[in-house]
């Protein structure tokens, strides 16, 4: 089968809804295989899958097909992450840039989209002075992280408010400048 033909720009505010649509479906079927459905169902009500603020920001990439639709999204952000509060209080969340919102419809999964964003997000990160990166990985991204050269840090857990808990991994990467 042949892949979608697919292009990468930056996220503009107009697209944050359908965005969000591409990233809910990720989430609750690439997840699924990772974790409960009350699980993820907590997940998304106590932290959703993307602070409004990344797109404004201006480091945030989709992948977009010829009719439009939204296969991919990713971005980097020197802002904290607002799940950073459900972690444990040591680690990279908020003290480094930042790895936020990959996701990919499941439709493309695994075709080699999800790797063109995150190469997308790390040379605009290069571009702007960043050399090392973090990321707080679903269990369902661990494999594509570690591909592209993430550490794991310490695998954890999100604390929701009803005190359920959410595995996941920090992990983080030097950037090598001489790769834009």
């Amino acid at each position: 089968m042949n892949p979608t033909p697919y292009f990468i720009r930056h996220a503009r505010p107009r697209d944050i809804t359908a965005i969000r649509a591409m990233q809910a479906r990720s989430m609750w079927t690439l997840g699924a295989d990772f974790y409960s459905e009350a699980e993820i169902a907590g997940f998304m009500e106590a932290f959703g899958t993307m602070d409004d603020a990344i797109v404004l920001e201006g480091h945030c990439f989709l992948a977009e097909d010829a009719y439009g639709a939204i296969l991919a999204s990713g971005a980097w952000s020197r802002a904290k992450p607002g799940y950073a509060a459900g972690l444990p209080a040591k680690g990279h969340a908020g003290d480094m840039p930042t790895v936020r919102s990959v996701f990919v419809d499941p439709a493309v999964a695994r075709c080699g989209v999800g790797t063109a964003i995150m190469l997308r997000v790390e040379q605009d990160a290069i571009a702007h002075s960043v050399l090392l990166l973090g990321l707080t990985a679903t269990l369902s991204g661990v494999p594509l992280y570690q591909r592209l050269g993430y550490q794991v840090e310490e695998v954890t857990q999100i604390l929701f408010p009803d005190q359920t808990r959410f595995g996941c991994v920090k992990m983080q990467k030097v950037l090598d400048r001489d790769a834009i």
